[in-house]
């Protein structure tokens, strides 16, 4: 018997030991994750693990025994994230990788990721109306799995408070779901109930027939919506990361040049349905993340926003492990180890949402203030004038109160400063310019993988890994295809 052989049968006696380990387990896909641990821990190559259990099969769940190939070998891509947001995402979007990634991101990892901050993964597309930010929202998130996406044109302020009620739906919990609404209302959007729910879930009592009801809403969904006009508080803008499009001459070109090209064709492009029925198969982990430590000294610390901006980027890290969690090693509690592919993931869905020296997340008629001082100060650095000033020096874009409203909110963030200065009639008179301080700040700058993991010390860059976390070569042979 020669080496090959000796190694064909080793394998096999492995396998019928771990078909004898599982054989007193009653749930289907404890089973099946019983023996995938078993699978990862490297000792039998991917030909053999698929024979034996062809020959024997075992009573799993259907939706992942009938699993075909082109299945397998997308859950397996090293490259799934950008294959599917680069290559996949391409046939409906026009370039805008970025906003892609950025939405697809946040959806994974609030659907995926066990050990997140509640609110990291809630997203505001914000720009004017016509750039198309309805479309690709929700062209992105089109590609998930029907039982996790929920989608409304439109909602009321107090809808959580009474929707999927646990007294009426005990098993219903809105944790791992990705909700999306269109074009929300500014009402809508810096309501209460809707502010405590992109938090925390929601806890109601309310008055029905003079009686006071306990209603209380299990889990929380990734939140995902869009908006032209609608202005977030600041409270809201800590529970979520703005994104803004490419509204440049160039992105309108391409967009029609594409509809010159499907028209030439005559075709509709659609997904590929195996990529959905793939990603339902993703289920939901814990991440830990062995190089953290070093992450941290990337950040301003004399930012407040970092208490939240930080979280969310290791939470970003989480959700790409996460997403390809058929290639990380797990340790031996149970947590997969994040890479440095999910460092490089969330470094550009990061810059994306701080596109900004203020690492803030600025709404589009906010940067265009934002961009407008700046261009005024490099002219007059004494500049500072009042909100009805400013307005009439932009041609009067929005309203007055408007105007007010977003100088306050920018003045609470630190980008700019008040003061206030003697007017008409002895009237004191708020006065807006930029705070020095900001712009004396850097950009966010992100060393590569390997820069960031050459300065840890080894016993900081490395997670304890058990056996049963070795990935084998027959699932690098299965991504190489």
């Amino acid at each position: 018997m020669d080496n090959e052989e000796r190694k064909l049968e080793s394998e096999w006696y492995f396998c019928q030991g771990l078909m004898k380990d599982v054989n007193w387990i009653d749930n289907s896909k404890e089973k099946w994750e019983k023996l995938k641990d078993g699978y990862l821990q490297g000792k039998v190559s991917y030909e053999t693990w698929e024979r034996y259990f062809k020959e024997n099969p075992l009573d799993i769940d259907e939706e992942i025994k009938n699993s075909d190939e082109l299945i397998k070998e997308y859950l397996m891509r090293k490259d799934l994230f950008n294959f599917i947001t680069e290559k996949e995402l391409d046939k409906k979007i026009v370039r805008e990788y970025g906003t892609r990634k950025s939405i697809f991101l946040c959806a994974a990892g609030g659907r995926l990721v066990e050990n997140c901050q509640i609110a990291s993964y809630n997203l505001l597309i914000n720009d004017e109306a016509g750039t198309g930010k309805d479309y690709i929202t929700g062209k992105t998130l089109e590609i998930l799995p029907k039982d996790i996406y929920i989608k409304k044109t439109r909602i009321s302020p107090t809808v959580f408070t009474y929707w999927h009620n646990s007294n009426y739906e005990p098993e219903w919990t809105w944790d791992g779901k990705v909700f999306y609404t269109e074009d929300i209302s500014e009402g809508v959007l810096n309501s209460e109930v809707f502010k405590v729910m992109c938090s925390s879930g929601s806890e109601a009592t309310v008055v029905i027939r003079q009686r006071a009801i306990d209603i209380d809403i299990i889990g929380k969904p990734v939140m995902i919506t869009t908006t032209a006009t609608a202005t977030p508080s600041p409270e809201l803008t800590r529970r979520f990361e703005i994104v803004n499009l490419n509204e440049s001459l160039n992105q309108t070109k391409e967009i029609m040049k594409r509809h010159c090209e499907y028209a030439i064709k005559g075709i509709t492009p659609e997904y590929d349905p195996k990529i959905t029925e793939a990603l339902s198969l993703l289920k939901r982990v814990k991440i830990k993340i062995p190089y953290a430590l070093k992450l941290h000294s990337l950040f301003p610390a004399n930012s407040l926003m970092m208490r939240t901006k930080f979280p969310r980027f290791l939470d970003f890290i989480k959700a790409s492990a996460a997403f390809h969690q058929f290639q990380r090693k797990v340790d031996e509690e149970g947590y997969l180890l994040a890479e440095g592919q999910d460092y490089d993931i969330a470094t550009e869905v990061m810059k994306k949402l701080t596109s900004n020296k203020y690492l803030i997340s600025l709404t589009r008629n906010q940067r265009r203030i934002v961009e407008y001082l700046e261009k005024v100060v490099e002219i007059d650095s004494e500049y500072s004038e009042s909100a009805s000033k400013i307005r009439e020096q932009m041609n009067n874009f929005m309203s007055l109160p408007a105007m007010q409203t977003n100088l306050s909110i920018m003045s609470g963030y630190g980008i700019l400063k008040v003061k206030l200065e003697e007017g008409v009639n002895n009237r004191e008179v708020e006065k807006f310019t930029l705070n020095n301080n900001i712009l004396e700040k850097d950009s966010l700058i992100f060393p590569s993988f390997e820069v960031l993991i050459g300065e840890v010390p080894q016993e900081m860059g490395q997670s304890k890994v058990s056996k049963v976390s070795k990935v084998s070569k027959a699932i690098k042979a299965i991504k190489e295809k």
